[in-house]
């Protein structure tokens, strides 16, 4: 609409500048009448520009950031509403955790207002695999690991992490594009050590050496010089200072895989003898 505006300004400017430029040199004789238009024409144009132009371009601002801020958060509080009922219920912990991420991230009012949008779509009929079409086209593949890795934490947030929630976070990763190996290498960072239910029933279950082997991405049956090599990448991957000029949010995730990494390394290493 704005375009075909434009369009039909720039003609009727066009128009003012033929005539108010056939009268001035009509009337002070200057023989250069075509220059003297052009001129004026964009003269006006300019005027034009520097008047209207900012506030069309101040609507476009404002309708772009409506649809950034209300259909990205929309999407994020989808996923998080599916994985705090994928085991049938919505805990006060899992509750407190999403309000504690959002305060960090967006302030105390945003999040207030996230959480009362939260309200309305957990009484809707929302769609996952919309929100993570959403979400798939709109964030970059690292933006879409700090979604899952959120969705882990907000799965744990009640002490223990259940058979539903993995297989709903694993389906969502899918379709965030997250590949395979990603998965198990961020899933292998949250489970370790971690409750463990399934059902009616809840059992704990320990850290075992494979998870050190999933955290690091290589098999157990891996040379020394292949765990080194894996650990080296990662560890320079996601080494404190190549993240000391991001956001807090994404230093601390940084920062607790590093930690995660270097602790499965020194298992191990001693495991091995290495």
């Amino acid at each position: 609409m704005f375009y075909c505006l434009d369009f039909f300004i720039i003609i009727f400017i066009g128009f003012i500048s033929h005539s108010l430029g056939t009268f001035i040199s009509e009337k002070y004789h200057i023989e250069h009448d075509l220059l003297l238009c052009i001129g004026i024409f964009l003269a006006l144009v300019f005027i034009y520009r520097v008047i209207f132009g900012s506030k069309l371009q101040g609507k476009r601002t404002v309708q772009f950031k409506r649809y950034q801020t209300h259909d990205v958060m929309d999407a994020f509080l989808i996923l998080a509403a599916d994985i705090s009922r994928a085991d049938g219920h919505f805990t006060r912990s899992e509750l407190d955790y999403l309000r504690n991420y959002l305060e960090h991230n967006l302030g105390t009012a945003k999040a207030r207002d996230a959480l009362l949008r939260l309200q309305d779509i957990l009484q809707e009929p929302y769609r996952v695999n919309s929100a993570c079409e959403f979400i798939k086209l709109h964030f970059n593949m690292h933006e879409r690991i700090q979604v899952v890795q959120f969705l882990f934490g907000l799965a744990a947030a009640d002490g223990a992490f259940r058979f539903e929630e993995l297989t709903e976070i694993e389906k969502i990763s899918l379709m965030l594009g997250i590949g395979h190996e990603e998965f198990e290498l961020i899933k292998a960072m949250y489970i370790g050590g971690s409750s463990y239910s399934s059902g009616g029933g809840s059992g704990f279950r320990s850290h075992t050496i494979d998870n050190d082997y999933k955290t690091l991405g290589v098999s157990p049956d891996a040379s020394d010089d292949e765990v080194k090599k894996a650990y080296r990448e990662l560890a320079k991957k996601y080494h404190p200072d190549k993240w000391a000029h991001k956001g807090e949010s994404e230093r601390k995730e940084a920062e607790e895989k590093f930690a995660r990494l270097t602790d499965a390394y020194d298992r191990i290493k001693k495991s091995r003898g290495m």
